[in-house]
């Protein structure tokens, strides 16, 4: 279905492709869904270039900035590669949403193949050169297809898998990473040690599909 309420959201036209929702000259980037065997969601650790509030960190999706004139699946597959050093293989979801700063989160149709899971207005974190500026992100799902390898530490310290509930959780709540783990979460990876007591906050990709799944429960 395609919610009216698009007109109030600031676009010229309905969204029905990437294009129409990253129009040429629009700063925007890809995330990744990814899910471990076991169902949970693998999210990196922000690494040491980002700037987190002190004694937290935040989570969010593998991904990042699309290159001008990149094809959106080859920038999924650079940034895995270069952050979590594996390939991947991207699926098509079963409806696409979109998730504005403003506005309700709505399913949307769409003509691109595969079907995104997600567009995603974000806003910039006020430590960020762009702060409080929009950022537009593509959401795909994906899986894995190979072992997670060396991460580079300016950019990850760790890869986290969180249950759909610590995911829901994380829209309301800042668990520590030890709670996380003793409730069923997993460092997949970690680059160096990382304080148990840190609490984990979510942004981006993560954020976005915390919102889905309360949006599907809901409905």
């Amino acid at each position: 279905m395609v919610n009216r309420e698009l007109d109030n959201l600031g676009y010229d036209s309905m969204i029905k492709s990437i294009a129409d929702f990253v129009p040429d000259g629009v700063e925007a980037g890809v995330g990744l869904v990814l899910q471990d065997e076991a169902g949970r969601y693998l999210f990196f650790l922000a690494g040491t270039r980002h700037h987190c509030p002190p004694g937290e960190l935040f989570y969010a999706g593998i991904g990042g900035h699309r290159e001008p004139g990149e094809d959106w699946l080859a920038c999924a597959q650079r940034e895995a590669r270069e952050e979590i050093g594996t390939e991947i293989e991207i699926l098509s979801a079963a409806m696409t949403w979109l998730v504005p700063q403003q506005g309700s989160i709505q399913v949307i149709e769409t003509e691109d193949r595969p079907w995104p899971l997600a567009f995603y207005e974000m806003i910039h974190l006020p430590d960020a050169p762009r702060a409080g500026e929009v950022y537009r992100l593509v959401i795909y799902l994906a899986k894995l297809k190979g072992k997670i390898g060396n991460l580079p530490p300016d950019e990850v310290q760790g890869v986290i898998a969180l249950t759909r509930e610590q995911v829901l959780r994380g829209l309301e709540h800042q668990s520590t990473l030890a709670e996380l783990v003793r409730e069923g979460a997993l460092l997949v990876a970690s680059d160096k040690m990382i304080d148990l007591e840190t609490r984990l906050y979510p942004i981006g990709t993560a954020r976005a599909l915390a919102q889905i799944l309360a949006s599907a429960s809901a409905g």
